[in-house]
């Protein structure tokens, strides 16, 4: 027992703990055992091959494998064999005899391994019968994005017919709210609360009366679904809610306690890549950067909706409630700071995507981009 304890991390432990105990019982039962059958006194014991049984079965319960407790007995079974060979030669005893005895040594310790292993498959067999658990490894293998024949016979052990078109929910929660599990309630659902943000997945059909659920059975937790999609972009709508339930924390997007992904596509997929658009803000916007906060604001601000209309100074003055003069004059301004490039159709296709992903960020206070500048300046 000792020797299984320090050699075998996973069984490590204090010796007058639980762990010690069950390896010490197992481990003088099968001695006891072995030497009454060596002795032809008694026949195999069930008691023993239940507990070796059990051991099985709960190795695979924990969700471990067989290694660990194979090493052990593999262990067990030198120390034993060690032990009986100093006996042999102790007693005088003759290499038949010594043979005869390992032969048995070694046949009742794969009888030991086999009842290990019986015991371990039927826990496996009895988890693979648990519904919860085929539809959580369902769950896994459509995020990972795995084989379609894989899925579907886990979607066929599931019995979650796989939908033509499908939503993907992300739902995230503050304080004490917490995120349901809705195996029960909503068996149609594959979900995983204990994620962050969880995630939920049903069919297109089924995405409003899920909503509605979890609006009403938890109030406290804020949800982004995406736009329907087949089951093979699964993986990608996960990547858009999580996406958005960031974006929402930035307030580059509305703060709500629903958020439709197909309604703040634009601003997901131009942050799609943070650290390019960061790049791309340093290269094309360094002289809005060179501008002091309240002046960059309010020039990007105007760029931007001039970029996006190309409409008279008077009407953009209108959409941003300023004199169309002051449009004027922060557009000579914008003029001196980017001049012909403006003109360069290229430059304005990437200035309106940088902005369109920056100016969100500058407006609710975000100075990264700001500070970044600085630092490059000041090296």
């Amino acid at each position: 027992t000792t020797r299984v304890q320090d050699d075998i991390p996973e069984f490590a432990g204090p010796a007058n703990g639980r762990r010690h105990k069950l390896i010490a019982t197992a481990v003088s039962g099968a001695i006891r055992q072995f030497v009454e059958i060596t002795l032809g006194r008694s026949r195999r014991s069930t008691r023993v091959d239940d507990l070796f049984r059990q051991m099985g079965y709960g190795e695979a319960a924990a969700g471990h494998d067989l290694t660990a407790i194979q090493n052990a007995l593999k262990l067990g079974t030198r120390e034993a064999w060690d032990e009986m060979r100093l006996l042999a030669s102790q007693q005088g005893l003759s290499a038949a005899v010594l043979g005869e005895l390992g032969d048995t040594l070694f046949a009742y310790i794969d009888h030991l391994a086999d009842q290990i292993t019986v015991g371990y498959n039927a826990a496996r067999t009895a988890r693979e019968r648990d519904i919860n658990v085929v539809r959580g490894r369902l769950l896994a293998a459509l995020v990972r994005r795995a084989p379609s024949d894989e899925i579907e016979t886990l979607a066929m052990n599931a019995a979650w017919p796989l939908p033509a078109g499908v939503v993907v929910f992300g739902a995230d929660a503050r304080g004490d709210v917490v995120i349901p599990n809705l195996g029960e309630s909503k068996p149609s659902v594959l979900g995983r609360s204990d994620l962050q943000p969880a995630l939920f997945v049903c069919s297109q059909d089924e995405a409003d009366d899920v909503v509605a659920h979890i609006r009403s059975i938890a109030p406290g937790v804020r949800l982004a679904r995406s736009w329907p999609v087949a089951v093979d972009e699964i993986p990608d709508a996960r990547r858009w809610t999580v996406r958005a339930l960031k974006l929402a924390d930035l307030d580059v997007i509305p703060n709500q306690a629903v958020l439709d992904c197909e309604q703040h596509r634009t601003q997901i997929w131009l942050h799609s890549e943070p650290a390019l658009r960061r790049r791309m803000t340093q290269e094309l916007l360094r002289p809005l950067l060179a501008e002091t906060p309240n002046s960059r604001e309010i020039l990007s601000e105007t760029l931007l909706d001039w970029l996006q209309t190309r409409d008279s100074a008077p009407a953009i003055a209108s959409r941003l409630g300023v004199h169309a003069q002051t449009v004027r004059y922060r557009w000579k301004r914008i003029n001196e700071l980017f001049g012909e490039a403006l003109h360069d159709p290229e430059f304005v296709v990437q200035l309106t995507l940088v902005l369109k992903a920056s100016v969100p960020l500058w407006v609710a206070g975000d100075q990264s981009d700001f500070e970044r500048y600085l630092s490059e300046e000041s090296s």
